[in-house]
């Protein structure tokens, strides 16, 4: 970026998105962890000082690549929940969107799993703020089929944690018993009508 030249802030939005999309292709490549800020900065065109005018650190490219893809999930399930579909084929429907979100981001989330308790505070809440608001919207879901009477009175909070953090077994298990998607209807299932005859 040239001295004294100012970008309006939908410009500097547009930038820090073309950054971060730079860095995911290298991470994917190389791994989030073996990605120098160098790196980034040359596939971006910038200077490594100019690039920190954007981002204060690699970790905060990965946060904000981790919010923009939460946010664009968290679009996606109000259009779900917007078409007025039963509350267990929302829960389907969103799960299978957590599950597509999980298998395009896996190095983002992988990373997430592992570095999450030793971020600074600051990323540690964004996080924090991020994964709440995806939480209370399936949970409004499961609030809604309990108030339909279509689902028992539960604990909706850990009900839509118990559900959202399954994915995690379906993504990254050793021992995948199906396909992730054959996982995914049966977990939903176990889930919307337990193990019991």
């Amino acid at each position: 970026m040239p001295k004294g030249f100012t970008l309006t802030p939908e410009q500097q939005t547009e930038r820090r998105l073309d950054i971060m999309k730079a860095a995911l292709n290298l991470f994917q490549v190389k791994g989030i962890e073996k990605t120098s800020m160098r790196e980034i900065a040359d596939l971006t065109g910038l200077g490594k000082s100019s690039l920190y005018d954007f981002f204060q650190s690699k970790d905060e490219i990965v946060i904000y690549a981790i919010e923009s893809q939460v946010n664009n999930a968290i679009t996606t399930v109000q259009k779900i929940i917007n078409t007025n579909l039963p509350p267990e084929q929302s829960l389907m429907e969103i799960m299978k969107l957590n599950l597509a979100y999980s298998k395009e981001n896996n190095i983002l989330f992988m990373w997430l799993a592992t570095k999450a308790y030793f971020l600074d505070e600051d990323y540690q809440e964004r996080i924090k703020k991020i994964r709440h608001t995806y939480q209370d919207i399936v949970q409004s879901v499961i609030e809604q089929g309990i108030k339909d009477g279509l689902f028992r009175v539960t604990d909706a909070q850990l009900a839509s944690r118990l559900l959202i953090n399954s994915m995690l077994s379906i993504t990254y298990t050793s021992r995948p018993s199906n396909s992730m998607e054959e996982m995914l209807n049966e977990a939903v299932n176990i889930f919307l009508h337990g193990i019991t005859l």
